[in-house]
Order: C-alpha cells, then structure tokens, then sequence
C-alpha cells in the first residue's frame, strides 16, 4: 500500500512540476499577432545600398581599406544572407567596416552597400588572430 501512495505522489508532482514549467514558458510571450521570424533575405529591403561617407572612408576590423565603389560585390554576387551562417557573421568577418555614422549599420570592404553586423556573406573571412569557425 505504502509503494501505491508514493508512485501517486511522484506522479502528481511531476504532472505539477510539467504544468509550472509549461506555464513559465508562456512569461513574457505576446499575446496578440503572430511572432516575428525574419525570413531568410527580408533584411535586405532595410538596407541602402550606399554608405555614409565616415564608413565608405573607413577601414575594416582588421584594417583593410575598402574598395572603390565600382570594385565592391553587389548583395547578390556576394551570397549576402540575413542572419549568421555557423557562427560566421559580418561582425567577425575581417571585411566588416564597424557603424561609423550611429544608425546601427555598418558597412564592407568588399560589398557594395549597407551591411548589419549579424548578417553573413560567402565572402566572410576569419578576422585576424581568430580561427576559421566564426570564433
């Protein structure tokens, strides 16, 4: 009898425990409209496809000049994705040209317009002194 009472115990208490944990998930979460996922280019209607001049001007990251205007990879040339690619982004990539003008957006050395730091492109190359996995 004593073994029946302590297997409906453990049972009621993990259906407790898996209610509290269900519901604390639900903390913080919107209660009206759909949640936001960014789709795999939607960022790139946010982005202009000049440069302020204090970037167009600006060195990478890692001190690399940027090219003339007619040299830079187009968005598309350069595979440019919205978000990280296994931990490869514009922020470690050694072409990334830090925001220089306070709007949040950066720019590259080696593609042609506006680029967000959590972004990636098929151009991304390790920064100096860190290793080829996005680290």
């Amino acid at each position: 009898m004593d073994s029946r009472r302590s297997t409906r115990r453990r049972i009621l208490m993990l259906a407790a425990g898996g209610s509290l944990a269900l519901s604390a998930g639900c903390i913080n979460t919107p209660t009206s409209g759909p949640i936001a996922v960014e789709e795999p280019n939607d960022c790139l209607e946010q982005l202009d496809d000049s440069v302020p001049e204090e970037e167009a001007t600006a060195l990478s990251i890692d001190g690399v000049e940027r090219q003339a205007e007619a040299n830079l990879a187009s968005k598309t040339e350069a595979g440019y994705a919205c978000g990280p690619q296994e931990g490869m982004l514009c922020g470690n990539c050694t072409f990334y040209i830090d925001d220089k003008s306070g709007d949040g957006i950066g720019a590259c050395a080696v593609v042609a317009g506006e680029v967000r730091s959590v972004d990636w492109c098929g151009l991304w190359q390790p920064r100096d002194g860190y290793g080829g996995d996005g680290g």
